[in-house]
């Protein structure tokens, strides 16, 4: 896995150093969640990643359940998933998380995967925002949760613009109509749906090796989705709005990591 400059330490030496605040699980690649390749699809390695933090916030104490009953809720505003290869059918890895940050309304949380070696396949910094979902706004983070994760040393991830940026010319594709199975527990799209509407609009077959999205709006059941694509050489911005041209999701697919 990459090294930023200021780092020394390589992800691996991290992962063991923040054994007190990490979270992991081992699962096996099930052919369900493959592709035609026999290779984990995108969309389910981030449903990995997002199982996993549940399952931290569970054994923490403060799990989705708890926090509905709260009228709060962790909202994802942004990925960086950097992927040097997507396990194949069968593999067993493990799946790794840890709270890298607390500032204010918002948490950063890296992910990872590794192989049967414990080398680092797959590595992913996330950012959410603490939400009052009675009154649909951000809120300060209790100490009670920064207490109950803790707080790792950040993985070494490869630089990037905060914001996925848009180019031109965009192509407008078919409009998706949000369905059952695209919702979740907080009623609106699941974060690894819009990058499987993304996958599922773009005109050719992409295995990105680097997925960012910037979390915009919620979608909801019934909602229209209007996708449009960009490309060149290095990478592919889906940017899923509604019919008013605002927002939902903008998805950067890179063919490097």
């Amino acid at each position: 896995m990459k090294e930023t400059e200021a780092q020394t330490l390589t992800a691996e030496e991290i992962i063991q150093q923040n054994e007190a605040v990490r979270y992991e699980f081992k699962t096996q690649i099930r052919y369900s969640q493959c592709d035609h390749h026999s290779c984990l699809k995108a969309p389910a390695l981030i449903d990995l990643f997002q199982d996993c933090s549940t399952f931290h916030s569970e054994v923490a104490g403060v799990g989705v359940r708890t926090l509905l009953e709260q009228g709060r809720a962790w909202v994802l505003c942004h990925w960086h998933i950097v992927i040097d290869r997507y396990p194949e059918a069968f593999e067993w890895v493990t799946v790794g998380t840890f709270a890298s940050r607390f500032r204010s309304m918002i948490a950063d949380r890296n992910f990872y995967l590794l192989d049967e070696s414990d080398k680092v396949i797959v590595c992913a910094q996330s950012t959410w925002a603490y939400m009052d979902l009675a009154h649909n706004k951000p809120l300060r983070i209790e100490q009670e949760h920064v207490d109950k994760y803790g707080l790792g040393q950040a993985l070494p991830m490869p630089p990037e613009k905060r914001k996925v940026i848009p180019f031109e010319p965009t192509t407008p594709l078919d409009p998706v109509t949000i369905a059952r199975h695209h919702i979740d527990t907080n009623e609106h799209v699941n974060n690894s749906q819009y990058v499987q509407i993304a996958l599922d609009v773009v005109p050719e077959e992409l295995h990105p090796f680097c997925i960012r999205v910037d979390f915009k709006t919620s979608a909801r059941l019934g909602d229209t989705v209007h996708p449009s694509v960009a490309s060149d050489d290095e990478r592919t911005v889906v940017e899923l709005d509604d019919v008013t041209g605002n927002s939902y999701a903008l998805i950067e697919l890179s063919k490097l990591g």
